[in-house]
C-alpha cells in the first residue's frame, strides 16, 4: 500500500523508518531540532494547497511526525520548502537534500545553513528512510 506523501499516515511511516535505522541514529546523534518540510501547492500536480510535515528529531530519534499545524510553520527552528517535483526528485534519490538547498531547488526558509551543513549524513539518512516508504504523490494515486 502506498502512502500519499506529506500526510499523517506517510509521516508516521517515515517516523517508524527513522526509528528503525541504526545509520540515521548514528548520523543524527547530536541533532536536536524539530523540522518542517513544506511542499508548495501545485494544481497541475493535483496539490491544490500547500502541504507540510512536522518531524520532531532529537539525538537520532524521531519523537513525532505529523502533518504540520499552522503554528509549526512559525515556530519550527528549521523549515525547508520546495515544489512537488523537487520533493519527488529528493525522495527518489535524484537530488541530495543539502545540494538542493545549495542550488536553490530546496529553500531553507528558516534555520542555520552552517549548522545544517554539518549534518549531511543525517540528511541523507532522512531521505533514505523516506525512500524506503512506498509513497505516492496525489496524481499517482489510483
Amino acid at each position: 500500500m502506498a502512502y500519499e506523501v506529506f500526510t499523517d499516515e506517510w509521516a508516521e511511516a517515515w517516523k517508524n523508518e527513522l526509528n528503525q535505522s541504526a545509520s540515521y541514529a548514528k548520523a543524527a546523534q547530536t541533532w536536536e531540532w524539530p523540522m518542517v518540510l513544506v511542499m508548495d501547492a501545485d494544481p497541475d500536480e493535483m496539490i491544490p494547497e500547500q502541504r507540510a510535515v512536522y518531524v520532531d528529531l532529537y539525538h537520532g530519534q524521531c519523537r513525532s511526525a505529523r502533518v504540520a499545524a499552522p503554528d509549526d510553520l512559525d515556530t519550527a527552528p528549521y523549515v525547508i520548502t520546495a515544489d512537488p517535483y523537487t520533493w519527488r526528485e529528493v525522495m527518489e534519490g535524484n537530488l541530495e537534500a543539502i545540494a538542493g538547498i545549495m542550488r536553490g531547488r530546496l529553500v531553507l526558509t528558516r534555520g542555520n545553513m552552517v549548522v545544517l551543513a554539518r549534518y549531511v549524513a543525517a540528511a541523507t539518512e532522512l531521505v533514505n528512510a523516506a525512500a524506503r516508504i512506498e509513497s505516492a504523490f496525489p496524481g499517482e494515486i489510483s
